[in-house]
């Protein structure tokens, strides 16, 4: 009933009352449509939305683990000033996971610009170096890292392994090296799994080096024994 009581009413507006209704239903309208000149500032808000959803995109697909998708969402996220290096460092721990040693390299020597004293990225570019095969830079920051934590295992263990990654580079400086860093990683921690390995290890390799010695020498007094009758043939 009440609602008829109200229809009845408004039959009996003023023409002017009608013009009111009117214009407020016109507000209503453009309300609901852009307005054509923006509000100061609103594009800039909107778009700082965006690269903030891009780098919560990266983040989610770097808990799932798809790196390369989260890669590219990160690359966007980096045009946020605010969340530019927030997103550089997730991008170059993707480059890590992917395995995309070349461009990670670059990445982390500039974030450890900005941190020489983080341990944990003079590890990273450690690793990374190790990845690439550039086992004389890798060895070099291991070193310097054991300088600081000269009981650390997680470097004692890697410096170890870096040290007998190539085979034909093994010399006897570097089995001074590795016998050192051997003794610390087992007097400190008897019980490591990987001791009898990196032992086995060092033994194959030094038998390499004495074999290659003892041809050296062989061949050495091969030349001179050649050398000494050429030498006695041109005399006679």
């Amino acid at each position: 009933m009440k609602l008829k009581k109200s229809f009845l009413v408004k039959r009996k507006v003023t023409a002017g009352f009608t013009a009111v209704i009117f214009f407020t239903a016109l507000l209503f309208s453009c309300a609901s449509t852009e307005l054509s000149v923006p509000v100061p500032g609103q594009g800039a808000v909107k778009t700082r939305n965006i690269y903030a959803e891009y780098f919560t995109l990266g983040d989610s697909y770097y808990k799932l683990e798809d790196y390369k998708k989260a890669a590219e969402y990160y690359e966007l996220a980096m045009k946020k000033k605010e969340q530019y290096w927030a997103a550089y460092y997730k991008l170059a721990k993707c480059y890590v996971f992917t395995s995309e040693w070349d461009n990670a390299l670059p990445m982390y020597k500039k974030i450890l610009e900005r941190d020489p004293e983080n341990a944990s990225l003079k590890a990273s570019l450690a690793y990374i170096y190790s990845m690439q095969g550039n086992f004389k830079h890798s060895i070099a920051v291991y070193e310097e890292l054991l300088q600081a934590q000269p009981h650390n295992q997680e470097y004692l263990e890697n410096y170890l392994a870096v040290l007998i990654a190539d085979n034909k580079k093994f010399e006897k400086k570097n089995a001074v090296k590795f016998t050192t860093a051997y003794d610390t990683l087992k007097t400190e921690y008897p019980e490591n799994k990987n001791l009898q390995t990196f032992e086995d290890k060092y033994k194959e390799l030094m038998n390499i080096v004495e074999e290659e010695s003892e041809e050296g020498e062989e061949e050495a007094a091969a030349s001179e024994e050649a050398a000494s009758e050429s030498a006695t043939s041109t005399t006679d």
